[in-house]
């Protein structure tokens, strides 16, 4: 074989080796992703620590983990075998684990672990040749890299007073004692994090230990989230709050409530005309989770072919929606999961504010795109070493609710331009939406529906005319006849009306001259 034909002949065999080479991309990424199972012994409810599970399931959502959430009471044999990673929270401080199969399974893994709290385990001690102490009572100051909150006001905290291993992920500054602590350490397969709160700077520094633990090497992103967004919102205020966010230079998301009846009524057309207005004005459209009502929650079997519907609407209507917001509970719920959030990769997920599951587990469902929510007044308590405020240590959703005037508009965006954060174009990432009929596309910045780019530019508005017959008008009989009698008996009660009358007269006259006499 000649040297040009061998040089043929490789050029082809390295095509054909590209072609069939499986993509680098999310799928192998979510093949390798960690499996986790959090373990925990109480909800900590009226305590402090109350709500710290919740935000470890969201923190975790966050860098797209499927975490299986047992509490240890109720810990089978076996039941961490086919986990990589295990997280065990303890939140009460006097009560011994006593679940025989899980403390011989714990003795037995082999995995990742990371102890959470207090009464960290002889074999994670050792290993870290760690030991720890309880702070009473006092003040502390948290710093996590750049990133320092408000001082703490805490009471049994347990924190470290000696170990081995990294403990770069932040430290605790006890005021008025003069004592430092490092925020976590690890070293090899387990890991020690002694203190997380809901509500303050401790989940950014917990969601630093995750990252490293989990092994995510993905560059996190800050967005901008508008939410509470309905039909009956104030839409003028809405689009001037894309125009002004879009003359700031600060990319958003908007997370608008779906609508699943009386789609064709002038509110919803004026609904989707402001939505393409926030489109053009480098804004991208999430789909809100729907409000659950309780008494629809347990027989209501519509909710996947309303969602996909919705999605469709938005779709025929030239709107693109890229993913949903929902509360954690969401993805702890088969019905919802599939139903609800089946239909899209990507999703912002907020703290439960109202549990209103249909059918609920304790396996989450897990997304290619998921963003940890934080709301814009969390900012307020945090201070950075710079005047730019450093990226968060994974993706993350800032959340405000649409202003309710211009006051509100003004104040958002001061403040906005206060905390100095470069924020991310939602669409430079890619999303996909599927329904039975559609498919939504977002990757690098361009859009594609069914296909075919969507140019988001939108000026001219369509007028929508408020005479719309909202019923359908009923077939009328008799119309002519009833009109007819209707005029007879006016002119007949007129007539008898001026005949009463003028007899009234006349007997008025008649007896008052009978009077006079």
């Amino acid at each position: 074989m000649s040297n040009t034909r061998k040089t043929i002949f490789l050029l082809v065999l390295l095509v054909l080796l590209s072609v069939l080479e499986p993509p680098a991309g999310r799928a192998q990424a979510a093949a390798a992703t960690p499996q986790v199972l959090l373990l925990f012994d109480s909800e900590a409810k009226g305590t402090p620590q109350e709500g710290n599970i919740m935000e470890l399931q969201r923190l975790l959502a966050a860098y797209s983990i499927k975490v299986t959430v047992v509490s240890l009471d109720q810990y089978e044999p076996g039941g961490m075998a086919a986990y990589s990673h295990r997280i065990t929270v303890i939140n009460a401080p006097d009560i011994a684990v006593t679940n025989r199969s899980y403390l011989e399974d714990a003795g037995n893994y082999k995995g990742q672990e990371l102890h959470v709290g207090y009464n960290p385990p002889d074999r994670l001690k050792q290993a870290l040749k760690l030991s720890t102490d309880i702070m009473h009572g006092g003040s502390v100051g948290l710093f996590a890299g750049r990133l320092s909150g408000a001082s703490l006001s805490v009471q049994e905290m347990p924190y470290i007073t000696a170990a081995e291993g990294k403990k770069d992920y932040g430290r605790l500054v006890f005021q008025g004692v003069g004592l430092q602590a490092p925020y976590a350490v690890s070293a090899g397969r387990y890991t020690y994090v002694p203190y997380l709160e809901q509500g303050n700077v401790s989940v950014l520094a917990m969601a630093g230990v995750l990252r490293e633990w989990l092994g995510s090497t993905a560059v996190p992103q800050t967005y901008f989230v508008l939410k509470e967004i309905y039909p009956f919102s104030d839409l003028a205020l809405l689009e001037e709050t894309a125009e002004r966010l879009y003359e700031a230079g600060i990319p958003f998301i908007a997370s608008v409530r779906p609508v699943f009846s009386n789609t064709d009524y002038p509110a919803m057309l004026r609904y989707l005309e402001a939505l393409k207005v926030v489109q053009s004005r480098n804004g991208s459209i999430l789909v809100n989770a729907p409000v659950v009502m309780p008494s629809i929650s347990g027989s209501d079997d519509t909710l996947g072919a309303k969602m996909s519907g919705f999605v469709d609407l938005l779709v025929k209507n030239g709107i693109a929606p890229l993913g949903m917001g929902a509360e954690i509970y969401w993805t702890y719920d088969k019905e919802y999961a599939a139903a609800g959030m089946g239909w899209f990769d990507s999703a912002v997920l907020f703290p439960d504010e109202r549990l209103m599951h249909r059918e609920r587990t304790n396996r989450s469902t897990a997304f290619e795109s998921s963003l940890y929510s934080l709301p814009l007044e969390f900012l307020q308590n945090l201070h950075t070493s710079g005047k730019v405020m450093p990226a968060f240590p994974l993706d993350t959703a800032v959340t405000a609710n649409l202003p309710e005037d211009e006051a509100g508009l003004t104040e958002l965006l001061e403040r906005l331009d206060g905390y100095w954060i470069s924020f991310a174009d939602y669409k430079q990432e890619e999303h996909r939406v599927v329904t039975d009929t559609n498919k939504v596309v977002s990757s690098r910045g361009n859009i594609t529906l069914n296909g075919q780019h969507l140019n988001v530019d939108y000026s001219a508005r369509n007028q929508v005319s408020d005479d719309y017959q909202y019923t359908e008008e009923q077939q009328k009989s008799f119309t002519k006849l009833f009109n007819v009698q209707n005029q007879f008996f006016i002119v007949v009660i007129i007539i008898c009306l001026l005949f009463f009358g003028g007899l009234l007269i006349i007997g008025y006259r008649m007896y008052r001259k009978k009077y006079l006499k």
